[in-house]
């Protein structure tokens, strides 16, 4: 009986099944292809073999907590958006342990799909990979099956498969009916700032936020070493620019927006949408400059550039898929706010276009932010001679085309959450 309603649900909600299940596949095939590539050269697994390479062991690291990371959050949007379900379970006599045995059915379903399927579509890659490195790159090393490789790609699975299984009991055992009921109580959190800082005048602290955010970013032309360090001062300083510069200019404009409703609502949303998804999007730029700086400032062999240039690809879908999730998230709740809109007046028309006009600008700034780093980062390198024009444009494409997907996804999941709200 439990299995059967876990089959019917995973059918029911295919759309968000679909998303969580190519998660699992995409992040699998990466895992395998990354371990394999790393066993591959000696070089690259200098933080197994005693290696004196940082850059390529720091980006290890950050590779697989990134994978790890991304499975989570397209779990928790998996989850969270069952909270109804699940609650009308628990109310029709459900206990916590069968409602976590349902949700382990389907998990394990996805997880049983995808796994296998990652790794054998990995596997079929590696000779496509391996004409690259030698029709390409012009180099004679060969991407092969390693031991080590296996061994590695199964621990990491394995930590994958267990935390989901963790967090989906913690999430049955621990979440009541009236919670779930009230799903926007389940993304919400709340902290105090890092500085405090309440007695500069607002003004001067914008400045300075600005001037932390922005000035690192001239270091960029000066020495290429200075990249990443100066990108991760900078990324401080944006995040405080969220809070001290962006989120009260947003304040300021709807304030002034009187006679414009459809600009206060999308510009209202806009301004929390910065505040609940900013760890998020800096999370993607530290990424994406990381990344960008080992493919175009260090001197690598054809087999760790292929590896890094690997990780760039697939990190950029999977952060964009983790954007895409936890804003799904957000609009699930966002979306009977629409109801409110629409009884003090908002024609359905406008509340079309507030929705669109949200998404839209939500993710313009995603990309401007990112682009602010990875432009003069292109910019600073084909000035010295390090980048072709051509490369960085392919860069820059393989950077928006996944976001520019998650875009299109997330108007198309905004309008129907709308349309159903508004049904009811």
């Amino acid at each position: 009986m439990i299995f059967r309603d876990a089959l019917r649900s995973l059918k029911d909600d295919f759309t968000r099944s679909f998303f969580y299940w190519l998660t699992l596949l995409l992040t699998t095939m990466f895992i395998y292809l990354f371990f394999h590539i790393m066993n591959s050269d000696p070089v690259g697994v200098g933080f197994l073999e005693g290696g004196t390479d940082p850059i390529a062991t720091g980006i290890t690291i950050t590779v697989v907590i990134i994978c790890m990371m991304a499975i989570l959050f397209a779990n928790d949007f998996f989850i969270k958006n069952k909270a109804k379900e699940i609650a009308v379970r628990l109310v029709c006599g459900a206990t916590a342990y069968q409602l976590a045995f349902y949700l382990l059915i389907q998990t394990t379903i996805l997880l049983v799909i995808a796994l296998p399927l990652g790794i054998l579509l990995a596997r079929a890659m590696i000779p496509f990979l391996n004409g690259l490195l030698s029709n390409v790159m012009q180099s004679d090393l060969i991407i092969g099956i390693h031991p080590q490789g296996n061994v590695l790609t199964t621990i990491i699975l394995g930590m994958v498969v267990f935390w989901i299984m963790m967090l989906n009991l913690s999430f049955s055992l621990r979440t009541g009916a009236a919670l779930m009921l009230n799903r926007g109580s389940m993304t919400r959190s709340s902290g105090s700032s890092l500085f405090y800082n309440a007695a500069i005048p607002g003004a001067l602290k914008s400045v300075v936020w600005l001037a932390l955010w922005l000035v690192p970013v001239v270091f960029f032309y000066i020495n290429p070493n200075y990249i990443i360090v100066m990108s991760l001062i900078s990324l401080v300083g944006f995040m405080k620019c969220v809070d001290q510069v962006f989120v009260p200019w947003f304040g300021r404009r709807i304030k002034n927006s009187e006679g414009k409703p459809e600009r206060m609502a999308y510009e209202g949303f806009v301004r929390v949408d910065l505040q609940l998804m900013k760890n998020n999007i800096l999370l993607f730029m530290v990424c994406a400059v990381l990344l960008t700086t080992a493919l175009i400032v260090k001197q690598t062999p054809a087999i760790e550039l292929m590896l890094y240039l690997l990780s760039y690809i697939v990190m950029n879908i999977l952060l964009s898929l983790a954007i895409m999730f936890k804003y799904s998230t957000e609009l699930s709740v966002r979306a009977v706010y629409y109801q409110s809109l629409h009884n003090i007046g908002y024609t359905e028309q406008q509340l079309r276009s507030v929705a669109g006009r949200e998404v839209t600008l939500f993710y313009l700034l995603i990309t401007a932010f990112s682009m602010l780093y990875l432009g003069n980062i292109f910019i600073s390198q084909i000035i010295a001679g390090r980048l072709t024009v051509s490369f960085a444009l392919i860069l820059t494409g393989l950077f928006i085309l996944p976001l520019a997907v998650c875009y299109v996804i997330n108007r198309i999941y905004y309008d129907r959450l709308i349309v159903i709200e508004r049904e009811r």
